[in-house]
């Protein structure tokens, strides 16, 4: 769809958006992130997309934000897109079971949002949590709806126990997390270096335990793991493409985010990790795979050690002791096993993903349109 626009002007996609949004049924979509950097951009695809009705905004403090920052931050994100009212909500602070967490660091970029301004806003979360607010947003459409999962499954296994009778309302979850051949992603230089887990990914290793009761489940998923993301390297070349076709607040934000982490992109570690995911949402021929059974590494040990989070709470959300697991092989997704098939995608179209990027971010918001 995205291609057809290519050459039209900034103007002429505006124009596009609301005669689109109109006439034709957008997938209707409720977005789960854990506002890391790669979140943010996937948060301006999904709501600036001309096939896309964002529904809501979920987030946790599991993931790179905290739920306060994460609070003020989503509000200013939507404001530099189409889509600047829909309600957004946080659930718990900690993951369903173990001691494992993002890098310090990492978390600070999250919670400053790389140090870019984004516009201030009096809009306040809803005084539902996350969980309630993905259970309301579902009670209240008459068509499915496609939950996009961009951090910590811990949100969506705990709507998974409270309201299983929900599922018939979602059509499928897209979410960006795990590997199977591709190395793991634990391992960063400089900040994780010593790690032992080789194989792991970092949404699953968060709350492995989460992601294992939604593979059990029957909902539809759609795996956009590190084997699909590895295709899609940011690269200094692209950034510097990206920048000269920068039009629009959105795509002017996420140019300052570019420039602000040079250093990773020219580390040849940066991917189109939850980007691609959104997407796939639209564009499933993003997602070339096959149907596979999926579960998830986690082994209990007896106390914890040099990756264990101490600040965590020895008590879970659900009154039970916290666990300890052994950090090189916890969140290890694998290929087998007794649950449910899903959608595992292993092929995708590198060159469509990165011009649909470009193109989104400079759909003009509809409040900066001028009257003709």
């Amino acid at each position: 769809m995205l291609q057809r626009f290519s050459r039209l002007s900034n103007a002429s996609l505006a124009v596009i958006f609301a005669i689109f949004c109109s006439s034709v049924s957008a997938e209707k979509v409720i977005y789960d992130t854990d506002m890391g950097i790669d979140d943010w951009s996937a948060m301006l695809v999904v709501a600036n997309h001309p096939d896309i009705e964002l529904l809501g905004v979920t987030s946790n403090g599991v993931g790179e934000g905290h739920c306060a920052e994460n609070m003020v931050n989503i509000p200013g994100l939507l404001a530099l897109s189409n889509s600047p009212d829909v309600p957004f909500a946080c659930g718990d602070h900690y993951p369903i079971d173990g001691y494992f967490a993002f890098p310090g660091p990492w978390r600070q970029q999250a919670d400053t949002l790389s140090g870019v301004p984004v516009p201030k806003t009096n809009r306040q979360p809803t005084n539902m949590d996350s969980v309630e607010l993905i259970h309301h947003l579902l009670s209240q459409q008459d068509e499915q709806v496609v939950l996009l999962s961009a951090g910590s499954l811990t949100n969506i296994a705990q709507w998974l126990h409270k309201y299983p009778d929900d599922m018939p309302k979602v059509s499928r979850l897209v979410m960006m997390g795990g590997g199977f051949d591709a190395p793991g992603n634990i391992i960063v230089p400089g900040f994780t270096g010593d790690h032992p887990n080789k194989k792991a990914e970092w949404n699953i290793y968060v709350d492995a335990v989460a992601a294992e009761q939604v593979f059990a489940s029957n909902l539809a998923v759609e795996v956009v793991g590190l084997d699909l993301t590895n295709q899609v390297k940011v690269t200094p070349e692209y950034a510097k493409r990206f920048k000269s076709e920068v039009r629009t607040p959105a795509a002017k934000f996420w140019d300052k985010v570019l420039d602000d982490n040079d250093w990773f992109i020219e580390s040849e570690e940066y991917y189109f990790w939850d980007v691609l995911a959104a997407l796939v949402v639209v564009e499933p021929e993003l997602c070339q795979g096959e149907l596979q059974s999926v579960w998830v590494e986690f082994s209990e040990v007896k106390s914890g050690g040099k990756w264990t989070d101490t600040s965590m709470p020895k008590i879970t959300e659900a009154g039970k002791t916290r666990s300890h697991y052994d950090p090189a092989t916890f969140g290890i997704t694998h290929i087998g096993g007794n649950n449910p098939a899903v959608k595992i995608c292993r092929h995708t179209e590198p060159q469509r993903a990165f011009d649909a990027l470009i193109e989104i971010l400079n759909v003009e918001r509809q409040s900066d349109i001028q009257p003709i």
